[in-house]
């Protein structure tokens, strides 16, 4: 037995009834050149969509072969070998795009290290081993590095510190105005806490940071 409707399986079977015959009165008066109500345009609109969607997925179903030869480029022959060698399945008559993308994602799930980088024979490796881990996850790591950097939410370490420096001489500059309005010891406080915070930006830019040199390759 099926599964027993529900009231709003009912409410939606009679909702769309109703959708189809108002859209049915408003192709009449197109028809007679008359103007459809903007309830009926409405439910025509949403008749179309409904019955164009459904033949998108009908021709999603059932690509011709020749189609799918004239996108790709690719002869018939070529693409029979391509799916028996890759397991997707755009070989035969027809083509179903379902399939294919399922199958198409799967493969590059499956081959995820692989493609990510083809010059690197160590990445691509099947041989396991601590060392070639460590590898790995550093040029994962510099690879995000990267990205950030391209994306402008990394900063350049000499960056960082020529524009704290630039931040010091502004403090510094307005050190003269509280010398003249409060005096020399204000001042000097100021300069001395701007000396402070200069020590600590060169005790912190100084020196590498850990993490910035190129990952080693492992020994074979």
């Amino acid at each position: 037995m099926g599964k027993p409707a529900t009231p709003m399986d009912a409410a939606q079977k009679l909702s769309k009834q109703l959708d189809k015959e108002l859209a049915q009165k408003a192709v009449r008066k197109v028809m007679a050149g008359e103007r459809p109500t903007a309830k009926e345009a409405s439910a025509l609109r949403r008749h179309e969509a409904e019955q164009e969607e459904t033949r998108r997925w009908q021709y999603y179903d059932s690509i011709p072969q020749k189609h799918w030869r004239d996108m790709s480029g690719r002869q018939t022959k070529v693409l029979n070998e391509q799916a028996e060698r890759y397991g997707i399945p755009f070989g035969g008559r027809t083509i179903c795009l379902p399939r294919v993308v399922k199958a198409f994602h799967d493969f590059l799930a499956k081959n995820a290290r692989k493609l990510a980088d083809e010059d690197d024979p160590l990445l691509n490796s099947d041989v396991a081993s601590p060392a070639l881990e460590r590898y790995r996850e550093e040029r994962a790591a510099m690879a995000r590095l990267d990205r950030l950097e391209r994306e402008g939410q990394l900063v350049a370490r000499g960056d960082v510190r020529e524009g704290l420096g630039r931040v010091a001489a502004i403090l510094r500059a307005a050190g003269d105005g509280l010398l003249q309005q409060f005096g020399p010891e204000a001042a000097a406080l100021l300069n001395e806490s701007i000396d402070d915070a200069e020590r600590e930006i060169e005790r912190l830019f100084s020196s590498e940071a850990p993490g910035n040199s190129a990952p080693e390759e492992p020994a074979p």
